[in-house]
């Protein structure tokens, strides 16, 4: 008997002990802190050896006659009024600081629903391309060593754009220093969509559609996504483009009450919104999904150069941007858990993609909406733009978390 209770004992002392070392080597608990606020609807993130480089599209300008123009509203009939203003930029965000590294972009302001469009991304210039970079007086040296890709908007059958200067010339750009600009919009326009497989809200999508949404530099030059020409380009150094890929319809049912009484099947575009490098070389890229962009129907593509985009990831929602950690897997910001047709109160969300592409899990962070940009520091930090449709002013303003505790 007392063999078998020293026995008993010394089980429940090697239980305890294995206990209290898997709870010292526990991982510690997720953080989210906020490391920047009252940001104007910040969009994409970018790393760099100084710090966190934001984009923030802006809060358009004043309505007033030489800055605005009257156009179609982009959801619903009548007309409304598109005000460009001097509000865009890009924040450096480092040791608890922010400062304006450009200042002063164009920005433009839909004023029945309040959204601007402006800069949406930034990518390090290419080496031999820096110089200063005029017309905004940037004060940091990223002013002259910054690819700076703008959105568009009002698009013309040409490639122009319906707005006020300067974003009349700017939008639908990327700027290349004060030399080059490679003209995205411009690129679509002559290199338009098919129109029996356009997709979208039947009478409403053109072919010529362009909005210039994310850039990295790859290889000697740069990768922009177009979300409203569903494409991935190829950008040299001195502004040439070429299309690397363009991405398919999405077949999906919309909710009854959308387009009619009942469920109305509709091809929805693709919208891709974000592409990142992956550990093997090739480009990832990230969807949207247009309306009506239901939950669990946004995939993640893989692209090598000179081959058709494949399905890598599915069973996401509406992505708006995505980055690799350190350990390989990639993590992507869902603007609304609910899809583009769920009220604003619906949260969106940060996921994680295991290394093959099969597994899609919801990390536990909370308090994302909109979110619309994430990038990774060397020491596993996850940077997240939170509120990425909100100016500074608003009762919850834009605004920069920093996650750890995601291991």
């Amino acid at each position: 008997m007392r063999s078998a209770r020293r026995a008993v004992l010394a089980a429940i002392t090697l239980l305890m002990s294995g206990a209290l070392a898997a709870g010292a080597s526990a991982a510690p608990p997720v953080n989210v802190s906020v490391v920047a606020s009252g940001l104007n609807s910040p969009k994409h993130l970018t790393w760099t050896d100084d710090g966190l480089l934001v984009t923030e599209s802006g809060t358009g300008g004043p309505v007033g006659t030489s800055n605005c123009v009257t156009a179609p509203p982009l959801e619903g009939p009548g007309t409304t009024q598109y005000c460009e203003g001097a509000t865009g930029s890009v924040a450096l965000v480092r040791d608890g600081h922010t400062d304006t590294v450009l200042g002063g972009l164009p920005s433009v302001v839909e004023e029945d629903t309040g959204e601007a469009l402006g800069v949406s991304a930034v990518a390090p210039l290419q080496t031999g391309l820096r110089g200063f970079w005029g017309g905004w007086q940037p004060w940091h040296r990223y002013g002259s060593g910054l690819a700076v890709l703008f959105q568009d908007e009002l698009v013309d059958s040409d490639g122009t754009n319906g707005l006020s200067a300067p974003a009349s010339t700017v939008f639908g750009t990327l700027q290349l220093g004060p030399w080059w600009s490679a003209e995205i919009a411009k690129f679509a326009a002559e290199n338009p969509q098919n129109p029996a497989t356009l997709g979208g809200i039947p009478g409403v999508e053109t072919t010529y559609d362009s909005d210039p949404f994310d850039v990295i530099d790859y290889g000697r030059g740069y990768v922009v996504v177009d979300a409203a020409a569903n494409s991935l380009l190829y950008v040299s150094p001195h502004g040439q483009i070429s299309l690397l890929a363009r991405f398919p319809t999405q077949l999906e049912d919309a909710p009854a009450g959308v387009f009619g009484p009942g469920p109305v099947p509709i091809e929805a575009q693709a919208v891709p919104t974000a592409v990142a490098v992956g550990p093997d070389g090739a480009l990832y890229v990230s969807q949207l999904v247009g309306v009506p962009s239901n939950p669990g129907t946004s995939d993640i593509f893989r692209v090598v150069p000179g081959q058709a985009p494949t399905v890598w990831a599915t069973g996401l929602t509406a992505v708006t941007a995505i980055a690799f950690d350190r350990h390989g897997r990639l993590l992507a910001t869902e603007y609304s858990t609910g899809g583009l047709l769920a009220p604003p109160t619906v949260p969106g969300a940060l996921v994680e993609v295991s290394q093959n592409g099969t597994q899609v899990t919801t990390l536990p962070v909370s308090g994302l909406y909109q979110p619309t940009g994430v990038a990774v520091a060397p020491d596993g930090s996850v940077y997240v733009a939170n509120y990425g449709t909100s100016p500074g002013s608003a009762a919850t303003p834009g605004e920069v978390v920093r996650i750890t505790g995601l291991g």
